[in-house]
């Protein structure tokens, strides 16, 4: 998926397959969703494109 990569995205979940080096997301496509049910209700997101590395 490296080649699809969207430049400029920084990441920091070690655990997700997306992650370059510890610090750039390398997946063509991202989903961010708030964590809240109503619009503007908190800060709190989460990525649904993360995808767990295999151990």
């Amino acid at each position: 998926m490296e080649k699809d990569k969207i430049n400029g995205i920084n990441c920091d979940v070690e655990s997700c397959v997306y992650n370059h080096n510890s610090c750039e997301c390398t997946a063509g496509r991202i989903q961010v969703c708030s964590t809240c049910s109503e619009p503007d209700c908190c800060d709190e997101t989460v990525c649904k494109t993360f995808k767990a590395r295999e151990s």
